[in-house]
């Protein structure tokens, strides 16, 4: 007799992709951009909180997207659509949120903003991969 039990998590966390898209170099020198990020959660009443870590290609905690020649450009991801508060791991920097009676999303933009971008700026797809964390 084999006997178990699958625990899923309370809450989970989704997300859209944030594409800058196909840059001129010529005549962009920033890019702004959204991605949104969705939680669920079940029970009668959930709080939670939102962090997102730097980024496999950081430097420190300057977020930065890079091609197969390993060139890099930076850009930061904010919580606000004036991009004057940076998404990141501390409590300040962090979106709260709360879900009653574990019915629907709850729904996050996240407002990215590429720089650095010159005429002399390397070709190439650029990428990195964020992570998103809630605790509830």
């Amino acid at each position: 007799m084999q006997v178990g039990a699958q625990v899923e998590g309370r809450c989970s966390v989704s997300t859209t992709d944030m594409a800058f898209g196909v840059l001129d170099t010529k005549n962009v020198t920033r890019v702004d951009t959204n991605a949104t990020v969705s939680v669920s959660c079940a029970g009668l009443l959930t709080f939670f909180r939102l962090t997102m870590d730097w980024g496999q290609n950081a430097s420190g905690e300057q977020r930065r997207i890079k091609n197969a020649s390993n060139d890099y450009l930076p850009y930061e991801v904010y919580r606000n659509n004036n991009r004057t508060q940076r998404w990141g791991q501390r409590n300040s920097e962090s979106r709260t949120g709360v879900i009653l009676l574990g019915i629907g999303n709850e729904d996050f933009e996240a407002y990215g903003r590429l720089s650095g971008i010159t005429p002399s700026t390397p070709k190439g797809r650029y990428t990195d991969q964020l992570t998103v964390t809630i605790t509830f």
